[in-house]
């Protein structure tokens, strides 16, 4: 901002100073052309200068606010960001845009143009006329005061763009993303018709907040552009009939006027960059405070994080390397009832255990709360030896290699989804994590090799080979403890035995923990825990 500004102030003092100029020369007082030509080449590198800071501000101002937008995604993790995908991408793309532009490419030029007209007069009063410059300056002061009024009364049309735009892109995400179940149930053209009106809800509201910006230029162009124009020309008229100033001084004066007005009408253009931005900003602002307030509600309050801390340092029990321990753990999802309560077990270092029960017996709760996505209203979890609620929970997911139901494969290659886990990783590594998932036959045969591509979300692979990749996956990270979240739901009976074959290799020396429905995951383990009877096995 104070960049911004001090460029519209040195150009309009060399061009106001130019103007002073001529005036001097219509009198034939004025000597020289040095200072005119520096203030015309100053005048020239500030009209040059102002839009490109503007622009690099812009795109560094972007920069670092979708650093932040993304960074707090990450910080809210799993459970505060389930179900807010069309939200967060809103936050993450238009929202940033929307704030860098109006951080950088708004507040400083509407700073600039605020301020700029009466550094311009003060050149007039100590050139020209300071009586006529002292007039002028009283219209000056009306300007905060119309766009001050304004504003407020164009907040709401800015929050209500904001919403809208909000609803309409978490609207067609999810229509995208659920595209093979709209399709399959007949719902597709009501979804259709349905985004249709959003869109129109949308259009409506953009049109609003441009009617506004239509009528703040209508307004400050009525009632002060022409206000000023006018007053200026009169006043150096009479003063120039009095004798009071020389008619080169009235030309100088109604010069500058036009450098008065100039920045003023800047503010009618940029008001609706003002408007979404300034919505926009707010929106992202509450997003990167609400991580403060979703990490303490995971923890429950502070009397059951205290108590859950004097668990883990003062147990009887030892909790040694390797190993999987909840003592006494009540735990559910942020805003839910608890799951679990009063839950106890133990996974030995090197232990192979299958959690099984009914759905909604907070198996996955289990699974969250190893990995440090949930943490406990009370009790203590405690993974290779570090008490979840004592430490971030990046260093407990350091510890942990995880082969969810449904994994995750980006856009991109065999190699590059594989290097996620390890960016540093060889080719000779590549191969040998697919060796131990059984695809490396399979890969070889490919055309491309490790390059070959995987398609969005793996739609190029088969649901054996994606889940078999997810598996290679977590050999890379060669972690001690094996998180498996049902890993063979998602194949039929074949693949299961393909599966389990390359699971079988991945947990050996490793503690594993898994998920599992099916009978052949099951009997795959060392012991069972059901969490709907109570009964260990």
């Amino acid at each position: 901002m104070a960049v911004s500004a001090a460029i519209a102030w040195v150009g309009a003092i060399a061009t106001a100073l130019l103007f002073a100029w001529a005036g001097r020369s219509l009198d034939g007082v004025a000597t020289g052309w040095v200072l005119p030509a520096l203030c015309a080449v100053i005048a020239a590198v500030c009209a040059g200068a102002g839009p490109w800071f503007s622009q690099w501000a812009g795109s560094e101002a972007e920069r670092r606010l979708r650093q932040a937008v993304v960074s707090r995604v990450f910080d809210l993790g799993v459970t505060g960001t389930a179900g807010r995908s069309g939200q967060l991408l809103s936050l993450a793309a238009d929202a940033v845009e929307r704030t860098a532009h109006y951080r950088a490419g708004f507040l400083g030029p509407i700073l600039g143009s605020l301020t700029t007209p009466l550094v311009v007069l003060g050149v007039m009063a100590l050139t020209a006329d300071p009586v006529t410059a002292g007039w002028l300056a009283l219209l000056i002061l009306l300007v905060p005061v119309l766009i001050g009024g304004f504003r407020r009364l164009v907040r709401p049309i800015g929050a209500a763009y904001r919403r809208t735009q909000g609803r309409l892109t978490a609207g067609f995400l999810e229509a995208i993303q659920a595209l093979d179940t709209l399709v399959y149930a007949r719902a597709a053209e009501r979804v259709a018709a349905d985004l249709a009106a959003r869109g129109e809800e949308h259009r409506r509201g953009l049109m609003r907040m441009l009617a506004g910006n239509q009528l703040l230029i209508f307004v400050v162009d009525a009632a002060f552009s022409l206000s000023v124009v006018v007053a200026a020309t009169a006043i150096a008229a009479g003063r120039t009939l009095d004798g009071h100033i020389t008619a080169g001084d009235a030309v100088a004066i109604v010069l500058m006027t036009v450098l008065v007005i100039g920045p003023v009408d800047v503010i009618g253009s940029f008001f609706y960059v003002g408007i979404g931005g300034r919505a926009a900003q707010q929106q992202i602002a509450a997003h990167l405070g609400d991580a403060g307030g979703h990490r303490a509600s995971l923890g429950g309050n502070a009397d059951a994080r205290a108590r859950a801390s004097d668990a883990g340092a003062g147990r009887a029990v030892p909790a040694p390397a390797g190993s999987i321990v909840l003592e006494g753990v009540t735990a559910g999802y942020p805003g839910g009832e608890p799951v679990l309560r009063d839950l106890s077990l133990r996974v030995e270092p090197g232990e192979r255990v299958a959690l099984v029960g009914p759905s909604g017996i907070g198996k996955s709760t289990v699974s969250a709360l190893v990995q440090a996505h949930v943490r406990p209203a009370s009790g203590a979890v405690l993974v290779d030896g570090l008490d979840t609620d004592a430490v971030r929970g990046e260093e407990v997911r350091a510890r942990l290699a995880v082969v969810e139901q449904r994994p995750f494969l980006f856009l991109g290659s065999i190699a590059e989804n594989l290097r996620l886990a390890d960016p540093r990783a060889s080719d000779e590594q590549l191969w040998a994590a697919l060796e131990v998932a059984g695809l490396r036959r399979e890969v070889e045969r490919m055309p491309n090799g490790l390059d070959t591509p995987v398609g969005e979300q793996g739609s190029l692979l088969s649901g054996g080979q994606a889940q078999r990749l997810a598996i290679a996956r977590a050999a890379l990270r060669d972690a001690p403890i094996l998180v498996l979240d049902e890993p063979t739901s998602q194949v039929d009976l074949a693949g299961e035995a393909a599966i389990l074959a390359a699971l079988d290799r991945l947990a050996a020396g490793r503690t594993v923990l898994m998920i599992a429905h099916r009978p052949g995951a099951i009997l795959a383990a060392d012991r069972v825990i059901d969490l709907g009877a109570g009964a260990v096995a």
